[in-house]
């Protein structure tokens, strides 16, 4: 259950999902887990585990979770919200990100020479 190698990647539409479900669980304040994010998604854990990039973003979420200081100690509960909606928000930033990046290298790989004979 380590690298990445042999596992069948999963599909665009299912990182979507899982991408998606991490976005609520980060906003919720739900825990960070596979399980959770799995359920979240409507996915096997097993599919979710496949999702290499995206279990990165969940342990960065999770970390970021717990070295994150409230942004108004006085604002209590709103103050955490706050602070899980922009958590969410960068999330969902980087995984934007991170999937136009994909994309583009995908286009860039795709592309055949035209040769000359």
């Amino acid at each position: 259950m380590g690298g990445s190698s042999g596992m069948k990647p999963v599909s665009t539409e299912t990182e979507r999902r899982l991408r998606g479900a991490l976005a609520r669980l980060v906003a919720s304040g739900d825990r960070l887990s596979v399980a959770n994010l799995a359920r979240q998604a409507g996915v096997s854990r097993a599919t979710a585990n496949r999702a290499v990039a995206v279990r990165a973003e969940l342990r960065e979420a999770a970390a970021g979770r717990q070295g994150a200081a409230p942004a108004a100690i006085d604002s209590g509960e709103q103050s955490q919200t706050i602070g899980e909606n922009i958590l969410a928000q960068h999330v969902q930033v980087r995984a934007l990100l991170r999937g136009e990046e994909r994309r583009r290298n995908a286009d860039a790989g795709n592309v055949v020479p035209i040769l000359r004979r």
